[in-house]
């Protein structure tokens, strides 16, 4: 009887001491800065936004970690209404056809502050592989939220071109400078099996 009570009580112990590196991406918080060449004269930058998604991040075993996130295509903003419609327009992100791009990781590998993120990006219905290099910030206590937070940085550089995005080039560079701050909010108990966000 005695070993009856004790299994399930340790069933539960087991899964809130794994979700312990699961963290929800708090999106107020996560920004993806893009840039690109406009005619050689400066380096135009615009802000996506986050819908959701999630990591798992041990610092002691950077091998064990995993990313996903779904980015919005119609958040992106220039500062300037006639050049987000021109972004959002079919021959960059086609928003109405595309209207979410998708980051998966594949591996992870680093120690200490710094590693690297091996991902997919699916892009206008294509698929390619990218690499972050990773600054690992800090996990500890937000005083606000009263939650377990970890932060990073990151950075990546892509050619559109491998997504099908030639327009106006080379006016507009076809290498893209991606610059990621993300923080995640630990998960306060284990993430329903296949369910939206969760680790699978």
């Amino acid at each position: 009887m005695r070993a009856l009570i004790l299994l399930p009580l340790l069933a539960l112990s087991t899964a809130a001491h794994a979700d312990r590196r699961t963290y929800d991406i708090a999106t107020v918080h996560t920004q993806i800065h893009a840039s690109a060449s406009h005619l050689g004269f400066s380096n135009s930058s615009g802000r996506f936004h986050v819908k959701h998604g999630w990591f798992r991040f041990d610092p002691d075993d950077w091998s064990s970690a995993q990313v996903r996130a779904t980015i919005d295509p119609a958040s992106l903003d220039f500062g300037n209404a006639d050049w987000n419609a021109a972004m959002a327009g079919a021959k960059f992100f086609n928003i109405v056809r595309f209207p979410a791009i998708e980051f998966r990781s594949t591996s992870v590998s680093g120690a200490g502050n710094t590693g690297q993120v091996l991902g997919e990006l699916s892009l206008l219905g294509v698929t390619h592989p990218v690499t972050l290099d990773v600054t690992f910030n800090r996990i500890g206590a937000d005083p606000f939220s009263a939650k377990v937070t970890a932060g990073f940085s990151a950075r990546a550089t892509i050619s559109r071109s491998l997504w099908g995005m030639t327009a106006m080039t080379p006016e507009v560079g076809d290498a893209v400078e991606l610059m990621f701050e993300v923080e995640g909010q630990r998960r306060e108990s284990a993430p329903t099996p296949g369910g939206k966000g969760g680790a699978r």
